[in-house]
């Protein structure tokens, strides 16, 4: 009998220990990953949502006529509603709310042309776009 036992191969408790071991510090590793990856997710979402926004504001801005009276007179930080069917002024875009506010300043930098900037802003973070309108 004891001549089969040493004829047995296999492991041993202690080598299936350390392989279990090293398993576990890989799995947490790629926990670790994972939820850095749903982190710089939720952040680059945020960033295309301001994105959006700002450019949805500026085209809007920008597609009106050059003798609108937008481009008359110098106009700094006028909010721009972003929810036309309500009362409110914000939007609400997954648990997150954003305003936008826009300035004019016509003849700038040349006569004839106004800058029209338009500032996106939620959770403490402020995206500023620009763009030139011609007036003429």
């Amino acid at each position: 009998m004891s001549n089969m036992m040493k004829n047995q191969k296999g492991f041993t408790l202690l080598e299936l220990l350390i392989a279990m071991t090293i398993l576990t510090i890989g799995l947490l590793g790629l926990a670790s990953m994972m939820s850095s990856g749903i982190g710089s997710d939720r952040f680059a979402h945020m960033v295309a949502v301001e994105g959006s926004i700002g450019s949805l504001v500026m085209e809007e801005l920008t597609s009106r006529d050059g003798d609108d009276s937008v481009f008359a007179s110098t106009v700094a930080g006028a909010t721009y509603d972003l929810d036309p069917a309500s009362a409110a002024t914000t939007r609400l875009v997954n648990g997150r709310t954003y305003a936008a506010t826009y300035s004019v300043t016509p003849n700038t930098p040349v006569t004839g042309v106004a800058t029209v900037s338009v500032s996106i802003t939620s959770g403490g973070r402020t995206v500023t776009l620009n763009a030139f309108k011609s007036t003429i």
